[in-house]
């Protein structure tokens, strides 16, 4: 499975040929920029500051939402090839579930990323690369095609038409899905996913608690698959049912991520 979100290896469908040298970016750039500003805004008032001190380090980001897209920027420097299985985790198109052996002790996945960066954090709240990589690996986590197969490279060797325009499965819900929900526009974006919504207590995270979080992405990715049909058309009627998933994914990753990083930087936790 690849990640645009994912694995790096991000095959763009052309003619029906896999071409690896193209990247696909989970949630894009405006969903990622959009998830973790939603996260910042739910987050403790220390949590925020020391977040900003962390930014403020590297003026090329502006803010957290952006330093959240670094995961991505980083995939085409070679000593970041480790990182690159972190973005996802495959599980058999038999399997009821994601289980933690489908996690490689070796290389590692997104599950097993997420727990090491909060585990850094804990004993170097500075990290600003863990910083990083935990908020856009949370985001990465609660997008339903970062938890799928690997025979269909999380969806890239699906072919679709969505609006009429040739895409695949992976990409559609990495970017355009959002994008025709007013994603571009990320300030608006962010103001919808927290609205109404109240921020979670401060929770220490364990790997249970990120393995049933996959589970939740398995499960809507399961649903997406047995929807597929060769050939199919994909426009307004499927924006309007799965629109709607998508966001509530990302709301309640923020919710999730927020919480996480108030537990590391506002409750006294690194004394």
């Amino acid at each position: 499975m690849t990640s645009v979100f994912f694995r790096i290896v991000a095959g763009v469908l052309v003619g029906g040929m896999i071409s690896w040298t193209s990247v696909v970016w989970g949630y894009g750039d405006h969903g990622h920029r959009a998830f973790c500003d939603a996260a910042y805004q739910l987050a403790q008032p220390a949590t925020q500051q020391h977040i900003d001190e962390l930014v403020a380090k590297h003026p090329e980001y502006e803010n957290f939402g952006t330093l959240c897209h670094w995961a991505d920027d980083i995939k085409s420097q070679p000593q970041w090839d480790w990182a690159k299985p972190h973005h996802y985790v495959n599980f058999p198109r038999h399997a009821a579930k994601v289980s933690a052996d489908d996690c490689p002790v070796a290389g590692g996945c997104v599950i097993s990323a997420i727990m090491h960066h909060y585990h850094v954090l804990q004993f170097n709240p500075d990290d600003w690369a863990s910083l990083a990589f935990i908020g856009h690996f949370i985001g990465d986590l609660h997008q339903p095609m970062h938890v799928s197969f690997a025979d269909d490279l999380g969806g890239n060797r699906t072919q679709i038409s969505y609006y009429g325009e040739p895409t695949n499965l992976h990409i559609m819900w990495d970017i355009h899905l959002l994008a025709q929900r007013g994603g571009e526009d990320v300030p608006a974006k962010v103001a919808e996913l927290i609205q109404g919504v109240a921020a979670l207590q401060p929770f220490d995270l364990t790997a249970d608690e990120v393995l049933s979080w996959a589970n939740e992405s398995a499960a809507i990715t399961r649903r997406i698959y047995s929807q597929y049909r060769e050939g199919q058309q994909l426009g307004e009627a499927y924006t309007a049912q799965w629109g709607p998933v998508l966001e509530q994914r990302m709301q309640q990753g923020a919710q999730r991520l927020a919480a996480v990083l108030d537990q590391l930087f506002a409750q006294g936790s690194n004394d």
